[in-house]
């Protein structure tokens, strides 16, 4: 009997104490399977009341459409008050941000910017449920 790996989309989300930002990790591959739970952070994350939404996209292994779809989604529902900052994508993902133009609705940069706060242990899978 084969077993073949499955890819899973899993994003971990924490509020900084004041609450000034909110910083969202994405790991595994952005595909199609994940467009409904990314679809669900995006509202969520459009009702923030930081001024402030990290991206960190570091651990992400495939990104294609439904990643930009996303960012664009999120860059469109956010509050006219908040900005919102894709840190750290590999060379492959940072070309398709630049060819796609979310560098025109989000500052992109190397690093993780210095408010950045560690997510907790809370991950959430793809179909796992609300965020908390």
């Amino acid at each position: 009997m084969s077993v073949s790996p499955v890819s899973h989309m899993v994003f971990v989300l924490a509020v900084t104490a004041d609450p000034y930002a909110v910083c969202v990790r994405l790991a595994g591959d952005i595909d199609l399977t994940a467009e409904p739970d990314l679809a669900r952070l995006a509202d969520n994350l459009a009702t923030t009341r930081c001024p402030v939404v990290h991206i960190d996209v570091h651990l992400v292994t495939f990104a294609g459409s439904t990643l930009i779809n996303f960012l664009f989604r999120l860059a469109r529902r956010l509050p006219g008050h908040t900005s919102m900052t894709v840190c750290r994508p590999d060379a492959m993902t940072r070309r398709l941000i630049e060819l796609t133009g979310v560098d025109q609705v989000a500052l992109v940069r190397a690093d993780l910017p210095a408010d950045w706060t560690a997510p907790p242990a809370l991950k959430r899978r793809t179909g796992a449920g609300p965020l908390a």
